[in-house]
């Protein structure tokens, strides 16, 4: 599993924490981590503390990172409805790796290969995370 840390992938994810002050390393944990609970069983911390960092094609083939906690779901007509797009649809794998740099599931909020991403809705106002049950969560 070492050898997982010395992938190029690995080594310009943790390079980009370390410059922007993200405290922490990369840890490789030994169970499947294809969800954000199982990451987080992994790592021993609540779902809440995972991000999943999901990529988006826009219509007009422009890209859009969401990063979002891995206990909510992002409200995609929101999203699309804010950025007064018709439409917003999950990039497929090929895209994610050619955009980000990284494989489907691996994808970290930092150290992305392009720079063609649309937008960072923190700052449009009325996003927020909606007082459902868990797994009805909704965050844009």
């Amino acid at each position: 599993m070492d050898s997982i840390l010395e992938k190029a992938a690995v080594k310009r994810a943790q390079a980009a924490f370390d410059k922007h002050g993200i405290s922490g390393r990369i840890k490789i944990l030994s169970d499947s981590a294809r969800t954000a609970a199982e990451a987080a069983a992994g790592l021993g911390i609540e779902v809440g503390q995972i991000a999943s960092s999901l990529v988006f094609k826009l219509p007009d083939d422009r890209s859009l990172l969401v990063i979002t906690s891995g206990r909510h779901r992002v409200d995609t007509e929101m999203v699309a409805k804010l950025l007064q797009v018709p439409t917003l649809n999950r990039a497929d794998a090929d895209y994610v790796k050619e955009i980000s740099g990284y494989s489907v599931g691996g994808v970290p909020p930092k150290a992305f290969v392009s720079r063609q991403f649309y937008a960072d809705l923190a700052g449009i106002r009325g996003i927020h995370a909606s007082p459902k049950k868990p797994k009805e969560k909704k965050v844009a």
